[in-house]
């Protein structure tokens, strides 16, 4: 289920397989776009929505609703699908056969693994913090059933752009449906991500609503603590602390106002 903008033509998809090979797996692409940039697609495996709506957890939701496999992978359009991914996904799914969730790896464009991942296989609290969107595979009945989908306020395109993936999870979590890590490397991305600017102003303001999202009045703590962690790794100097914590705080106020419009749950 691939998410993706403004696409005209199909080329995109022959640079995201192995050996370019696409025809071989059943593809639906959402196309954010507009009336002059339609997407068509002359192959039975490929299906298209051209919408004009925004934001990437919009999207997602549009594939996860429109999705016709047992079996459903995200994906984005500038990734590169190792060669025999889909076994690996197979094979998870016969080695979990409860599993309505399993999440793999994913490596940057230098070989190196995209992130620090769990030495656990079953999902919890602390593991999906190493989830990217697109290393989520699903069933997708079960994902339906108890009716998951991408927070509309979280991601890019959306008030807080960022933590889709974890609000996704937690979720799952929360759904209780059993969910899975294998440490198997599906795909290759390029080392830049937007969820890597740890001290970006767009990435603390959704971090201030996430806090609070899940942590309530604590969350007001936990700002100062995530603000002496990116000031030690260096994302930002002692002096733009003060700056950094309003921007964090301007996040919370915004969440706490639209629990109360009734917009947002915690």
């Amino acid at each position: 289920m691939i998410s993706t903008m403004f696409r005209s033509d199909l080329l995109f998809l022959e640079k995201m397989f192995p050996k370019g090979n696409f025809e071989k797996f059943s593809i639906l692409i959402v196309n954010q776009t507009d009336a002059k940039r339609q997407l068509k697609s002359p192959y039975t495996n490929v299906r298209v929505i051209n919408t004009e709506e925004r934001g990437l957890p919009q999207s997602r939701n549009m594939a996860i609703r429109n999705a016709i496999g047992d079996i459903c992978l995200i994906a984005d359009d500038d990734v590169l699908y190792k060669e025999g991914f889909e076994s690996i996904i197979l094979q998870g799914y016969i080695q979990y056969s409860n599993a309505a969730v399993i999440t793999f790896q994913l490596e940057d464009t230098e070989g190196t693994l995209y992130r620090k991942y769990p030495n656990n296989h079953v999902h919890d609290n602390q593991s999906i913090h190493s989830v990217n969107s697109v290393v989520i595979s699903f069933k997708r009945k079960s994902i339906i059933d108890y009716n998951i989908l991408y927070n509309p306020h979280f991601g890019l395109g959306s008030i807080f752009e960022s933590a889709d993936e974890y609000v996704f999870m937690k979720d799952v979590l929360k759904a209780g449906l059993p969910s899975y890590f294998i440490p198997k490397i599906l795909l290759i991305h390029s080392n830049h991500s937007s969820g890597r600017d740890q001290g970006s102003d767009r990435l603390l303001y959704a971090r201030g609503a996430l806090s609070y999202k899940y942590y309530g009045a604590l969350s007001y703590l936990w700002v100062v603590k995530y603000l002496f962690f990116i000031v030690r790794k260096r994302y930002i100097t002692p002096k733009y602390a003060f700056a950094k914590a309003k921007i964090a705080y301007a996040g919370i106020k915004k969440y706490k106002s639209l629990l109360k419009t009734g917009e947002e749950r915690r």
